[in-house]
């Protein structure tokens, strides 16, 4: 066994290193600057860079709207060649179930899968919500009486999780007022202007905020409790509450894509999550470690596309 895991290894590694990207390699970003998602790519961008893991130049361009759906489409339609990656996101799955994007995680090739984020919901300092059990009672009275802004589409993870922790209090989460928001500065304006009760999202949107004191989170969608500024959350687990929600974020190129191609990235991304300077940002940023390579990857999409699936139904916005 331990010979036939060797020599697997050594065909992977000589497949990655069969290709290597020839010029400009460019990473779309779906989400305007400042984002969660758009910080993570970019984080990536500058990792591969620092250390040297690819020999050419590597550009971080932006291509918002549509909860993703500009910047994944404009990637689908890039030659598969291995010189244009994106990172993929739970609007991924949610946009196409709730019927607003053709495009799905079939749609592109995995490289690998490198971490989670949960979702946190958070409301201004100075709300009357002073905790998560304020805020589900909130909920189980009259959930129309509750705004948030909910990222950049409806139906991502942020808004799935609120809908669960709504679900088990016995409310109907399609009753709260949802607003979206093309990126999460401007869901936090409406959040500090008073148009909005709650803000939810990636819980590394909350690190600075949270540190200003312009926010209380008031739980996590997380499996136990974060380490750091989210040490002091409760999850909704352990309130009682069956809203475990993790948004995976994985490295892809467009369909099609060839075995070398894929193999290279993998072995590149696998190298970058064993840096310190990784290692440091998931502590950092309280990113949840999902390594996994691109069969592992498409695993990870399947379970989350059942998940979202099942969130969705709650919210009434599944189509498919």
């Amino acid at each position: 066994m331990r010979l036939l895991c060797a020599a697997l290894l050594l065909a992977s590694t000589a497949n990655a290193q069969s290709w290597k990207p020839a010029k400009h390699v460019e990473l779309v970003s779906g989400a305007a600057a400042g984002s969660a998602s758009d910080g993570a790519l970019r984080t990536i961008e500058r990792l591969l860079q620092e250390k040297k893991l690819v020999d050419v130049a590597t550009t971080v361009i932006n291509k918002p709207g549509g909860g993703g759906t500009v910047g994944w489409t404009y990637l689908s339609q890039q030659p598969p060649d291995g010189h244009h990656l994106t990172l993929l996101i739970g609007n991924l799955l949610s946009n196409y179930i709730t019927g607003s994007s053709a495009l799905s995680y079939g749609d592109f090739t995995c490289a690998a899968q490198l971490f989670s984020e949960v979702t946190a919901v958070a409301v201004r300092a100075d709300s009357p919500l002073r905790s998560a059990k304020d805020l589900l009672a909130k909920l189980k009275a009259d959930p129309s009486s509750v705004s948030v802004a909910v990222g950049t589409a409806f139906g991502g993870s942020g808004h799935i999780g609120l809908a669960l922790a709504a679900k088990g209090v016995g409310a109907d989460p399609k009753k709260m007022s949802a607003v979206v928001f093309q990126g999460v500065s401007q869901g936090f304006a409406a959040l500090y202007g008073g148009h909005v009760d709650l803000i939810t999202n990636p819980q590394s949107s909350f690190a600075g905020p949270l540190k200003e004191g312009r926010v209380r989170v008031l739980a996590l969608t997380a499996p136990q409790r974060l380490t750091g500024d989210f040490a002091g959350v409760p999850t909704w687990k352990e309130l009682g509450i069956d809203s475990t929600v993790e948004a995976f974020r994985a490295m892809a190129g467009p369909r099609g894509m060839s075995a070398a191609q894929t193999a290279y990235w993998e072995s590149v991304m696998r190298k970058m999550v064993e840096t310190v300077e990784w290692k440091q940002m998931l502590e950092t940023r309280s990113w949840l470690d999902r390594f996994a390579g691109a069969e592992g990857c498409k695993a990870g999409f399947k379970v989350q596309y059942d998940q979202l699936h099942a969130g969705l139904r709650e919210l009434g916005l599944a189509k498919r």
